[in-house]
């Protein structure tokens, strides 16, 4: 027993460590982050307040190096120097003493080695991906929210070197965002609006408002491409339908789904096409239109299936010119293909059979076709919940030609996982107090094994990655002592205390006063008692459960009044009610 205690203590310590490594994306957040200081720093020093240039100049060193140290080191210990002595140096490169030219100078410096790490450790293909920098300023704007609860009570601004991080992340999330041509644009008018709440100090309910309406326009950004990937998702099934069509000798039903995608899925991609790429656009069209020429009659087997690779290749080429690698890769992203097939995989069987047979074949081959498709893209997935029993029984279930219902009924169980992992990517409260636990046990092993950097990098994450997200709750609450308690033992004093080199016990103690912290808080800001089960619903279900819950309310009032005129009557009918 002790040794299957002792197995699984070590397969939970390689989880956390594979959940808490720190992606290339995690890695450029911090870079922009960096950059967004710069911009305040200049700021701060164009207006000559030295006391908050100074903060902005020193807060990378103190906040974000140390998150990012670890790859930097693995991927250019030289590099990794030259970050910290520029960083470093930062502060009084920049302070009292020194020119306006000769800061911009050092900052400058400062941004040019901020660029050649990113393309030391995150590439720049990657940085170039317009979908990566898409959930670069969401992160960006995520953490701005966080600054800014923190930052603007009442209308006043208590705390300004929160406002001006909050402000900056926003101004570096619109560069980004400028970066991408007509669709960057088209956001300008939501950054005026977030800039214009930052201009009149508007609540940080009104801001966060502000902010989500901005990032939904961003997640849409993320959604055309994906919908663009649905396309080429289904080319690809109906690619498959007539190879099998072609090897079964079934010409008419070749030609079909062999005309299918020109006939009907390149025009609602065309536009994406021509905007990235007229000549991509041209070859798409041309390849696709070709293909039930080549692949008729006329065409051998080997001769049909060339061209069949040619139009697979030309998907994949169009995939990685309008959709990026970086999006495409996303596991969430895999899953939500996997779901639009099935779903119109189920409205093409419904299409297609009737009384147990074949009404129209190729809305069945169709049917078939996506599943195939769908499931082909599971095996992609290295995190993907179970799903092959239910792909088999989908798969049975087309070759008994049931009824339609029950394939729906089937393939919604595929749908319903895929539905349990997309729809929870969203991070609550609870989440971000359960990664802090996480993190700083595991920064607790790190620490012990001599692997100082790492602790540091898990510290900072749980501090920046997660904390921050509690700050503004916790002001929220009336529990500002609590919030910059917890914050200073995380912050500065077990960072600090990691930094050093301090003894492992000295550590353990530090990583013990934040937990209990911690526990503290997470009394303060987590729910209890009705309130708490309202929290396990959302949306439309949130709304009708606290509703019955007032309705309650209601009628406990009702039942005091007659209790008081001593109608025992009615008191009963409200009791029980």
């Amino acid at each position: 027993m002790k040794t299957a205690l002792v197995a699984a203590a070590a397969l939970a310590v390689l989880a956390s460590q594979s959940a808490f490594a720190q992606s290339p994306a995690d890695f450029a957040g911090g870079l922009e982050e960096a950059l967004g200081h710069f911009k305040a720093l200049e700021d701060n020093l164009d207006e000559n307040n030295a006391e908050l240039a100074l903060v902005h100049a020193t807060h990378p060193i103190e906040e974000l190096y140390d998150a990012m140290k670890p790859q930097l080191a693995s991927a250019d210990p030289s590099l990794d120097a030259r970050v910290q002595s520029a960083l470093q140096q930062l502060g009084r490169d920049t302070g009292s003493g020194v020119s306006r030219a000769q800061a911009q100078a050092a900052i400058d410096a400062a941004k040019d080695v901020i660029e050649v790490a990113r393309t030391a450790v995150v590439g720049d293909e990657l940085s170039a991906d317009p979908a990566f920098k898409i959930d670069l300023a969401k992160g960006l704007l995520v953490t701005s929210i966080a600054e800014y609860g923190e930052a603007v009570e009442n209308g006043t601004i208590v705390n300004v070197p929160e406002f001006q991080d909050g402000s900056a992340f926003v101004w570096r999330a619109e560069q980004i965002t400028m970066t991408l041509g007509d669709e960057g644009a088209g956001l300008s008018g939501s950054y005026d609006a977030v800039n214009s709440a930052y201009a009149r100090t508007a609540s940080p309910a009104a801001v966060e408002s502000a902010t989500n309406d901005l990032m939904a326009e961003l997640d849409a950004l993320h959604q055309n491409r994906i919908d663009f990937a649905g396309g080429l998702e289904e080319a690809l099934g109906h690619f498959k339908a007539l190879e099998d069509n072609l090897d079964d000798g079934d010409a008419d039903s070749a030609l079909i789904h062999a005309t299918h995608p020109i006939a009907e899925l390149y025009e609602s991609m065309k536009p994406q096409l021509a905007s990235a790429d007229r000549a991509l656009d041209v070859r798409v069209r041309t390849t696709l239109n070709q293909l039930g020429d080549r692949t008729g009659p006329d065409a051998s087997r080997a001769e049909a299936q060339a061209a069949i690779d040619e139009a697979k290749a030309v998907v994949e080429t169009a995939r990685a010119t309008v959709v990026g690698d970086y999006l495409s890769q996303k596991s969430e992203t895999k899953l939500m293909l996997m779901r639009g097939l099935l779903e119109t995989s189920v409205a093409e069987y419904g299409e297609a059979v009737e009384n147990g047979s074949i009404t129209n074949l190729p809305e069945f081959q169709d049917g078939s076709a996506f599943v195939w498709r769908a499931e082909q893209i599971l095996a992609g997935i290295d995190d993907a919940p179970a799903m092959a029993s239910d792909f088999a029984a989908v798969k049975s279930a087309y070759e008994q030609r049931v009824d339609p219902s029950r394939v729906a009924d089937l393939t919604a169980a595929i749908t319903d996982k895929i539905d349990s992992v997309v729809g929870s990517s969203e991070t609550g409260l609870s989440d971000y107090i359960s990664n802090i636990r996480a993190m700083l046990e595991q920064a607790r092993s790190e620490y012990a094994r001599g692997n100082g950097d790492e602790a540091l990098s898990l510290a900072t994450k749980a501090y920046l990655d997660n904390y921050e997200f509690l700050e503004a709750p916790l002001i929220e609450a009336g529990e500002r002592d609590l919030m910059e308690d917890v914050e200073i033992k995380l912050r500065e004093e077990l960072r600090s205390s990691i930094r050093e080199g301090a003894l492992a016990g000295s550590v353990n103690s530090k990583i013990s006063a934040v937990l209990s912290g911690i526990d503290a808080v997470e009394a303060a800001l987590m729910p209890s008692g009705a309130m708490a089960m309202a929290a396990t619903v959302s949306g439309q279900d949130a709304a009708d459960f606290v509703g019955g819950l007032e309705e309650a309310l209601g009628h406990f009032k009702a039942l005091e009044d007659n209790l008081d005129e001593n109608n025992a009557e009615l008191a009963l009918v409200h009791a029980t009610h």
